[in-house]
């Protein structure tokens, strides 16, 4: 029960009109495989968030990737780093891009999607883990 309410809570505040000038009608904000991996091997600061379902999570994921699911994260929202990148995936682009936009409307600036999501990241051949 308390994920549908979590995620009716995302969809409401996701479909309330915004000025067009308001962070969350911007355009995203978001990386490429390649920069993300330049990134990581130089040990930059970042939190990887996947909000695919758990199951998929399981079967493979970026390294290091944290799973919230889009459903939990409205009420796992203070899991989310303040500073540092935040990059976020998904099996494509709709479900990063519904988190980016829940987190910048709720003051995140700090946050990129990843272009392509977790196929684009295997398509490059870079390492996943299981």
């Amino acid at each position: 029960m308390r994920r549908w309410a979590a995620a009716a809570a995302l969809v409401l505040v996701l479909s309330t009109p915004a000025a067009a000038n308001h962070p969350f009608m911007a355009a995203l904000l978001t990386i490429d495989p390649d920069s993300l991996q330049r990134l990581s091997a130089a040990g930059q600061p970042l939190a990887v968030i996947d909000v695919r379902p758990e199951d998929a999570y399981r079967g493979g994921r970026l390294p290091g990737a944290r799973s919230i699911p889009l459903p939990a994260l409205v009420p796992r929202r203070g899991e989310i780093p303040g500073s540092g990148l935040v990059v976020l995936y998904g099996d494509g682009a709709e479900d990063a891009a519904t988190a980016y936009r829940y987190l910048r409307r709720t003051g995140q600036s700090n946050v990129f999607v990843l272009e392509g999501g977790y196929a684009a990241w295997q398509a490059k051949g870079y390492r996943v883990e299981r």
